[in-house]
C-alpha cells in the first residue's frame, strides 16, 4: 500500500515537473518576445512566419504576454497534481531565472561604466532633481548590486533579502521607464544593452517585462531563507 502510494507520488511529481518545464519554456518565450527581438526564442521575427505574415513582428508583445498567461495557467494543474513539488520547483526556477537574468544584465554595465552612465543620463531623471553628480556614482554602483544580489539569489540561502533588493530594483526600473514614457524620451531600457536613443516602443516593452517579472520576485521575498539544495530537502 505504501509502495503504491509512493509510486503514485513519483508519477505525479514527474508529470508536474514536465508541466512546469513547459511553463518555463513559455515564460522564456514571453520574455524573449517582449524584450529580445531576433533571439533564438523569438517567433514573431522568424523568416518563415514573416513570409506568411509580414506584419507578425508588430505583435511581439501580444505573443509574449499570451505566452506568459499560458505559463501561469500551466502552473495550476502542476500545483494541483503535487503541491509540495510544484512550489519547490517554482522557487528553484524563479531563483535561477531571475538571479541569472540580473547577473547577465550586470556584466556589460560593469565592463563599460562610462557608456552605462551616458545611458542613465539620457533618462534626465537626476538632472531634473538637480543632482547630476549622482549619475556616475549610480552607474558604478547599481550594476554591482545587480551582480551580487543575482548571485545571492542563486548561490546563498538569503533568498528573502536578495529578492527584496531585486524587487526594489524592479520598482526603480518601472519608475524610470514610466518617467521616460511620460516625458516622451525615446530611449532603450539599458537593462541588457548599452545603446543610445531608440524607438519609444522599446521603453514600453521593457516596462511590460518588468511589470511581469516583479511578481515572482515579490513571491520569493516571502519564501523562507534556504539554499537551493535545502529547498529540496524534506
Amino acid at each position: 500500500m505504501i509502495e503504491c502510494f509512493e509510486k503514485q507520488n513519483i508519477k505525479r511529481s514527474i508529470v508536474a515537473g514536465v508541466i512546469l518545464l513547459v511553463a518555463s519554456f513559455f515564460v522564456a518565450v514571453g520574455v524573449a518576445e517582449i524584450s529580445f527581438p531576433e533571439s533564438l526564442l523569438t517567433f514573431t521575427d522568424q523568416d518563415w512566419l514573416m513570409d506568411i505574415w509580414p506584419k507578425a513582428y508588430r505583435y511581439n508583445i501580444h505573443v509574449g504576454l499570451s505566452a506568459v498567461i499560458i505559463a501561469c495557467g500551466l502552473i495550476v494543474p502542476a500545483y494541483k497534481l503535487q503541491k509540495d513539488f510544484a512550489i519547490r520547483a517554482l522557487e528553484t526556477l524563479c531563483r535561477i531565472g531571475i538571479g541569472g537574468m540580473f547577473i547577465f544584465a550586470s556584466i556589460f554595465k560593469i565592463q563599460d561604466p562610462h557608456q552605462f552612465a551616458t545611458l542613465v543620463a539620457q533618462y534626465q531623471f537626476f538632472s531634473a532633481l538637480h543632482v547630476d553628480f549622482v549619475n556616475n556614482f549610480f552607474a558604478l554602483v547599481y550594476p554591482q548590486f545587480e551582480l551580487w544580489f543575482g548571485l545571492a539569489m542563486i548561490f546563498t540561502p538569503f533568498v528573502k533579502e536578495s529578492a527584496f533588493a531585486i524587487f526594489w530594483m524592479f520598482v526603480s526600473f518601472i519608475i524610470a521607464l514610466a518617467w521616460a514614457l511620460w516625458n516622451d524620451l525615446g530611449i532603450t531600457c539599458g537593462c541588457f544593452e548599452l545603446e543610445g536613443a531608440q524607438d519609444k516602443a522599446e521603453a514600453w516593452t521593457s516596462l511590460i517585462r518588468d511589470l511581469v517579472l516583479i511578481w515572482p520576485t515579490l513571491w520569493l521575498a516571502f519564501r523562507k531563507n534556504k539554499s537551493l539544495i535545502s529547498v529540496w530537502k524534506k
